[in-house]
């Protein structure tokens, strides 16, 4: 998951390049929505198995201390900050799939109260700004398709 998110993030900055996509705010959040909006589009158990592994990989950086000056500064989301904000994007695309992620405690229930509005934000964003540069045959057969083929006991 968290090598996938990495390559799509870096996939998203492309894509906003090539196509002149108008940013408001971050581009770095936007390639982390990008990204994480790009893991939920494959098959509900590997969206969650991937989805999963990029939180605990963000979780994982949030407990270890900044070796940046000042990590506020940075114009990456810290780690916690990109955790959340991963986690409602899922939660938001599908309460059923990822509901264990509040009712663990994961995502604070406050803040998943809003995930579906931020996730159909960015949905939108997709479908106006991006869709319409994709040939929507090819798009169908790879989401057709099963590419995570290894199962996790």
């Amino acid at each position: 998951g968290p090598t996938l998110d990495v390559f799509l993030h870096e996939v998203g900055h492309a894509v906003f390049d090539y196509l002149d996509v108008p940013i408001t705010g971050r581009e770095e959040d936007v390639a982390d929505q990008f990204a994480t909006y790009l893991l939920l589009q494959f098959a509900k158990s590997d969206a969650r198995r991937l989805i999963v592994g990029v939180a605990y990989s963000y979780n994982l950086d949030a407990s270890k201390p900044s070796t940046k000056k000042n990590p506020f500064a940075d114009e990456h989301g810290l780690p916690a900050q990109r955790f959340y904000n991963s986690l409602c994007m899922a939660y938001g695309a599908d309460e059923k799939l990822f509901a264990d992620l509040v009712e663990k405690g994961y995502l604070p229930k406050d803040r998943a109260d809003g995930c579906a509005g931020e996730y159909d934000q960015f949905a939108r964003a997709m479908t106006k700004l991006i869709r319409p540069y994709i040939d929507q045959t090819r798009a169908k057969r790879v989401r057709a398709k099963r590419w995570l083929k290894f199962d996790v006991q």
